[in-house]
């Protein structure tokens, strides 16, 4: 992974931290402070990388991590190994093919579990080997300090991972010996420490444990320079705009708005946009210390995976339909808690739509079922169960609410139809055929210990771009059936109204653009922070968007209803 700040600045760095400070430097000064200050910190995992080596004899299996090796348990040629503190490796062998996930502890900075694939290469009775690519827990912090026409100074942060700088506000600055505080009425001080001798200042930020170093750098230069896009053997072939009917201009001049610098808490926190049109990838452009290399939490867009699980897993079991009661599918956890007949009523399409009538509002802080309840809760850690239990408030099919636990008991529903473990199933039917690179799923607590299927896994923008492909591609990827065009359009036909009637399917937001008076339909998955993919059939196109601009719903809702339509549809020739 290409971390954003390296610990060695260049040459050319270290002169402009040089020379933005008195060489004597024994205390810092107010105009000292001015402009950007970045660090990070890394929290693990302990294995990033490491070689992987499994070995069988006979039906005596070993995995070997370096000199560490895995205590195995689990029948047949489904094994997990333990490696200990909560790493550990499963495998599954089959038809002479061995596929891995590593799973790594819980990350300090999002308190979660990820599980990741490991490929191996070897021959077919092995030793085989692979490589670990966890998800790395690191955040990165840049301060912005400015200073006003009085003379004052403020100062606000920005962090790529969560965005703890807009609890933290706007700022004033103020400075003595080698205190640096930034203060404002109604909340705590935050005071960092000046080191002269490394020229840097460290701060610690709730809820981060240890301190943030933060060094003085040179703003990066806004990215406004286009180039077509590498090929980098991933199955995305590339184009220049006028190859697929753009204007590079236009899409230049999207890049320099985009690349502007950030200003306050509320500016725009993009991190990448991509665009693929009649097949091809003519944008694939990155802000703010991301990469090509780097996985995105895609947050809620995610649920939209889930529909997508469904439709592979009633192409592989086609008993499995939306008519499905989705109750009869979970008779290990009668009885249910609140009974009510109508429970019966309950489809799969009703959970793949939002209108299951549970009483799991995300939006309704009192909702029971709301996602932050269930995940903080711990009387009921098998949160199908708890979604199952939930009482019930309307009939279903009837109201849509904006449910996360319904989304994730559709993990149990392809679970229940195929008989396989989520992340195992996500990577034999999308990640390998569709040329995935790193990603990591989220997984929910034991007993289920499982993929959570309502967001919060991480892809390269790249691979979730894909997804959108598919739907133009009328279910194929690079020449390969991944799911039935039939189910895909099904999934984008009115099911539900999270906020109007018809505008919203399976999985996916619907809605309609209008531009230089021209009709566009389009849909999306989306999720909190400005995570986007959108797809636009008839200019068939799609437009891929990850931000950080997470609990400021107006600043990434922007995105939509003004970046879309009024800068990158223009870029669109006639």
């Amino acid at each position: 992974m290409n971390l954003r700040h390296l610990a060695i600045l260049s040459a050319t760095a270290l002169a402009f931290v040089l020379g933005s400070m008195t060489t004597a430097a024994a205390k810092l000064s107010a105009s000292d402070l001015v402009g950007v200050w970045s660090g990070e910190q890394a929290f693990g995992p302990a294995f990033a990388g490491n070689e992987v080596v499994i070995s069988v004899s006979g039906r005596s299996w070993s995995a070997r991590v370096g000199a560490l090796r895995g205590s195995a348990s689990g029948q047949d040629y489904t094994l997990t190994f333990d490696f200990g503190n909560g790493n550990k490796l499963r495998l599954r062998y089959a038809d002479n093919d061995l596929a891995g996930q590593w799973i790594q502890p819980i990350s300090v900075s999002t308190g979660a579990r990820f599980a990741t694939p490991v490929v191996f290469s070897g021959p077919p009775g092995g030793p085989w080997r692979g490589r670990i690519v966890p998800f790395v827990d690191v955040q990165h912090v840049d301060l912005i300090v400015q200073r006003a026409s009085d003379g004052t100074l403020s100062a606000f942060v920005r962090n790529p991972e969560e965005n703890f700088g807009a609890r933290i506000g706007s700022r004033a600055v103020s400075v003595a010996g080698d205190r640096v505080t930034l203060s404002r009425k109604d909340a705590p001080d935050i005071t960092g420490t000046f080191d002269a001798a490394a020229r840097s200042i460290a701060f610690h930020f709730d809820p981060f444990p240890g301190t943030f170093v933060l060094r003085k750098v040179r703003p990066a230069d806004a990215a406004a320079t286009y180039s077509v896009p590498l090929e980098t053997g991933d199955g995305w072939k590339t184009a220049s705009p006028a190859e697929v009917g753009m204007d590079e201009q236009k899409i230049r001049d999207v890049l320099k708005s985009v690349g502007a610098a950030a200003t306050s808490t509320r500016s725009p926190y993009i991190q990448s946009i991509l665009i693929a049109r009649h097949g091809k990838l003519v944008l694939d452009q990155y802000f703010n210390g991301f990469d090509r290399g780097r996985p995105h939490d895609v947050r809620s867009a995610g649920k939209s995976v889930a529909t997508l699980l469904i439709g592979a897993a009633m192409r592989d079991h086609p008993s499995l339909s939306p008519n499905t009661p989705a109750y009869t599918l979970f008779p290990q956890y009668v009885p249910f808690a609140h009974p009510d007949p109508r429970k019966n009523q309950i489809t799969v399409g009703n959970l793949m739509s939002m209108s299951s009538g549970l009483a799991c509002d995300d939006n309704d802080d009192a909702s029971p079922g709301l996602e932050d309840a269930m995940q903080s809760q711990t009387a009921q850690p098998d949160w199908y169960k708890f979604t199952l239990d939930l009482p019930l408030v309307s009939e279903p099919g009837t109201k849509a609410t904006y449910c996360s636990a319904g989304i994730n008991l559709l993990g149990g529903v392809v679970t229940k139809a195929t008989g396989s473990w989520l992340p195992e199933y996500f990577y034999d039917r999308f990640a390998k055929p569709m040329q995935f690179g790193p990603y990591a799923m989220w997984l929910t607590p034991p007993p289920l210990d499982t993929a959570y299927m309502a967001g919060g896994d991480h892809f390269l923008p790249r691979d979730f771009l894909k997804f959108g492909q598919l739907f133009l591609n009328r279910g194929f990827w690079n020449g390969s059936s991944v799911l039935d065009d039939k189910w895909l359009q099904a999934s984008i036909e009115p099911r539900s109204g999270l906020n109007n009637p018809g505008d919203y399917g399976y999985g996916w937001h619907l809605f309609t653009y209008v531009v230089n008076g021209q009709t566009y339909k389009a849909f999306n998955a989306g999720g909190n922070g400005g995570q986007l993919l959108i797809v636009l059939p008839r200019l068939d196109m799609a437009v891929m968007i990850t931000a950080a601009n997470y609990g400021q719903y107006p600043v990434w809702l922007s995105f939509v209803n003004d970046l879309v339509p009024k800068q990158i549809l223009p870029a669109v020739r006639p």
